[in-house]
C-alpha cells in the first residue's frame, strides 16, 4: 500500500512538475512591449498594436507580446535601462532623451527640420541607421539594444493661443519646444523656449506658462490643446525622426530564431511606415473638424518662412560644433550630408506611391531591411 501510494505520489509529482514547467514556458512565451505614450498615440495605435497582431499570426502564436502603454511598465526616461535589464522585451525610445547614450541618434535629432513627409523621413533614418552609421549600431549594442529602424512624427506646427504668423508676433512669446533644435530656432526669432514633456503642454498653456507649443496638428486632439489654443500656424518645422518604436532588448533578440527575427524585421518595416502615416491621419482628422472646433489654420508670413530657411543655413555650423564637442563625433559632416541625401532620395521614391502604405513598406523592406543579416545583427 505504501508502495502504491509512493508510485501515485511520484506520478502526481512528475505531472505537477510538468504542468508547472509548461505554465512557466507559456508565461515566458508572452513577451512584454512597453511604451510611455498613451494607447491612442500613433506609435502605439498604428505601430505597436498591429505589429503584435501580425507577428502573433505569422508565427502561429509562437511569438506573442502584451502591450503596456502609458508608462504602465516603463517610462520615457527609464526605457533604455528597463530594456537592457529585461523588464520589457520591446520598447519605444525617444533617443533625444539620451544624448550621452546615443550621440549619433542625437545628431539626427538635431537635424529634424530637414524633411517634412513622415514616411520618407522614417525610411531615411532607418536606412541611415542600418547602412551608413556604424556609430549608431555601436551605440545600440553598447546599451544592450537591437533597434529595428526609426519612425517619424508628422510635420510640427505652431499651436498657439493667438495668431503668431509673422516674426514680430513671436518676439517675447514663451514656446514649449520639442527639443534643442526648436529651442535654437525659437531663440533665433526672439521667442523664449521652454522645455517640458508633451504631457504637460495642456496645463502649461491653460495656465499661461507658455503661449505656443511646437507639435503636429494632431496634438490639438490627442492633448486637448484646442481647448486652450485655437490658432495653428502651418509652418512645417520638420518632424521628430529619432523615434525607435521597435527597440528590442538584446537579451530577448538573442533568444530568437533567425526565422522569427526575419518575421519581426519584416513587420517592423510595415510598422515604421504605418506609424508615420498614423501621425498624418491624426492631423487630417483634426483639420477636418477645425472649423467646427473654432480652430484657425493660418498660413505663415513670408518672413516667418524665411526665418526657418535662414536658421537652417546658420544652424549647420552649430550642429557640427555640438557633434564634435558634445557628442564626440570627430567627423560629423559626411554623416549629416548623407542623411540629407537620404531624405531627398526617399521623398522622391515615395512621391509616386504617396499614401500607399503597402507599397512604401515593401520598398523599405526590399531596399533596406531585407539586406540585414538577422543571424549576426545585434550580436
Amino acid at each position: 500500500m505504501k508502495t502504491a501510494l509512493s508510485k501515485i505520489s511520484l506520478v502526481a509529482g512528475v505531472a505537477l512538475a510538468a504542468s508547472a514547467a509548461f505554465a512557466s514556458v507559456s508565461v515566458a512565451a508572452e513577451g512584454r512591449f512597453a511604451s510611455f505614450v498613451s494607447p491612442k498615440n500613433p506609435v502605439v495605435e498604428y505601430g505597436a498594436v498591429p505589429f503584435i497582431e501580425r507577428v502573433t499570426k505569422e508565427t502561429n502564436g509562437e511569438l506573442t507580446y502584451k502591450m503596456y502603454a502609458g508608462g504602465a511598465l516603463l517610462g520615457g526616461k527609464n526605457m533604455v535601462s528597463g530594456l537592457a535589464d529585461g523588464v520589457a522585451d520591446i520598447g519605444q525610445i525617444v533617443f533625444g532623451y539620451y544624448p550621452a547614450e546615443f550621440p549619433y541618434a542625437s545628431l539626427i535629432a538635431d537635424m529634424a527640420i530637414y524633411g517634412k513627409y513622415a514616411p520618407a523621413v522614417a525610411a531615411a533614418v532607418t536606412e541611415f541607421n542600418f547602412m551608413h552609421c556604424q556609430g549608431c549600431l555601436d551605440d545600440y549594442k553598447r546599451n544592450g539594444l537591437v533597434i529595428l529602424g526609426s519612425t517619424s512624427t508628422s510635420a510640427y506646427q505652431l499651436l498657439a493661443k493667438e495668431d503668431v504668423s509673422n516674426v514680430e508676433s513671436l518676439k517675447g512669446k514663451k514656446i514649449r519646444t520639442a527639443g534643442a533644435l526648436w529651442s535654437r530656432w525659437a531663440t533665433s526669432v526672439g521667442a523664449v523656449p521652454v522645455s517640458a514633456p508633451s504631457s504637460e503642454m495642456y496645463e502649461q498653456m491653460s495656465r499661461g506658462q507658455v503661449e505656443i507649443a511646437i507639435q503636429p496638428t494632431g496634438a490639438l486632439k490627442s492633448h486637448s490643446i484646442w481647448d486652450v489654443g485655437k490658432d495653428v500656424v502651418m509652418l512645417n518645422l520638420g518632424t521628430y525622426p529619432s523615434w525607435g518604436i521597435f527597440s528590442f532588448s538584446a537579451k530577448h533578440w538573442a533568444s530568437l530564431s533567425n526565422e522569427h527575427r526575419t518575421i519581426l524585421m519584416k513587420n517592423a518595416a510595415i510598422g515604421l511606415i504605418e506609424a508615420a502615416l498614423g501621425y498624418m491621419v491624426l492631423d487630417e482628422e483634426v483639420e477636418a473638424v477645425a472649423a467646427e472646433k473654432g480652430v484657425k489654420l493660418i498660413k505663415p508670413s513670408e518672413g516667418l518662412v524665411n526665418s526657418v530657411t535662414e536658421f537652417l543655413k546658420n544652424d549647420r555650423a552649430t550642429v557640427i560644433e555640438m557633434a564634435k564637442t558634445k557628442y564626440n563625433i570627430a567627423d560629423p559632416e559626411p554623416l549629416m550630408d548623407k542623411y540629407v541625401e537620404l531624405i531627398n532620395k526617399w521623398e522622391a521614391k515615395f512621391e509616386p506611391v504617396r499614401g500607399d502604405k503597402d507599397a512604401m513598406a515593401q520598398m523599405l523592406w526590399d531596399e533596406v531591411m531585407s539586406k540585414v543579416d538577422v543571424a549576426t545583427f545585434g550580436q
